[in-house]
């Protein structure tokens, strides 16, 4: 049976999610917000059904897909709830507020046996998925680096937090959560999970604004992730020199992985770019892909999944993982102590 969706939450992110269901030939048939003027043009467009109510839209029989695309601190209510009422779901970034939250939903869409993605969407840059296949050539990985740069403006010279006030209140976290948690889901992705992690966190004084996150990701092999993400001001850094710094570095016996993103909302404009350095033959190859917008192969990877009653990834758990690392990453740097990740059998 063809998926019919309904979407909850037309903010910002949401035009990402419209186009690539659109191009997917999905049929949107229900949009909820509580902002009507917000809605309107998807509504308008579609001709979709529309409520201020979220609950109006589980309840509709046709609705067989739930795209949650709210502010992450409505999502496990909302997320279970679609659960319970037999629905598939489509999650942003990130799954909850927190590790505590994530496995309340994990635990709810094991029971439902309902399809459930997340959202990472530069799992489907194609340097991505390329590294991911190149990534046995380096044999055993002894060391990775990972950054997370974002322009935010200069936040080091504040004496409070009470202009970025709306960070938290919108996403339940600063830097770590809004910036690092894709690159968190990438290490991931590649390297699986770590054991445990050491963190040290450094926050708008006289606030809970996180600017800047420093942790080591330590493995049962030896091998350890060097983790850093970071609000900045400096306009022409990074890989495209527009003040975009994100990228991760693997380091194996037989070689090196390096993946240089773009900026998320502008990938349409240029491709990341990979580099692989085969140990073995002494060459270093640019894997130099077309420019496209990751978003649109996810949503075109979830359609047909959903299609094809196919469980594929990222999922419910992947999104837990990172949830996890969050919440960890926060403690240790409160506690200034390591924290043992406990995956609690997912």
């Amino acid at each position: 049976m063809k998926p019919k969706f309904g979407i909850i939450g037309c903010g910002d992110i949401s035009r990402f999610h419209f186009n690539g269901l659109k191009k997917a030939g999905a049929d949107i048939v229900y949009i909820a917000d509580i902002n009507e003027a917000a809605a309107k043009k998807y509504v308008d467009e579609l001709g979709a059904r529309f409520s201020k109510d979220y609950k109006d839209l589980l309840a509709d029989p046709e609705v067989t897909v739930v795209s949650v695309l709210t502010s992450a601190k409505y999502h496990k209510e909302i997320c279970i709830a679609a659960l319970q009422a037999g629905k598939d779901v489509i999650c942003e970034k990130t799954m909850s507020n927190n590790a505590e939250e994530a496995f309340e939903i994990a635990k709810a869409a094991e029971e439902s046996g309902q399809l459930f993605f997340m959202s990472y969407m530069k799992r489907f840059f194609p340097a991505v998925k390329k590294a991911k296949e190149l990534l046995p050539k380096l044999g055993r990985i002894f060391s990775a680096q990972v950054r997370a740069y974002q322009a935010w403006g200069n936040l080091y010279e504040l004496e409070h937090g009470l202009g970025q006030q709306w960070i938290l209140d919108g996403y339940g976290g600063a830097i770590v959560k809004c910036a690092g948690s894709h690159m968190i889901d990438m290490t991931l992705n590649l390297l699986g999970r770590p054991e445990r992690l050491y963190a040290h966190v450094d926050y708008i004084p006289n606030s809970q604004v996180d600017r800047k996150a420093a942790a080591l990701f330590e493995y049962g092999n030896g091998l350890v992730v060097n983790y850093e993400t970071a609000a900045h001001a400096l306009k022409k850094i990074g890989y495209e020199r527009n003040s975009w710094d994100e990228y991760i570095e693997i380091n194996g016996v037989g070689g090196r992985l390096r993946i240089s993103t773009v900026m998320w909302d502008h990938s349409e404009k240029n491709a990341a770019l990979l580099v692989f350095y085969d140990n073995e033959t002494d060459t270093s190859t640019e894997y130099r892909f077309n420019a496209e917008i990751p978003f649109d192969a996810e949503m075109q990877y979830f359609y047909e999944c959903l299609c094809n009653r196919v469980q594929g990834a990222p999922n419910v758990v992947d999104g837990f993982n990172t949830d996890i690392m969050i919440s960890a990453i926060m403690e240790s740097g409160f506690t200034r102590m390591p924290v043992v990740l406990d995956w609690q059998g997912l």
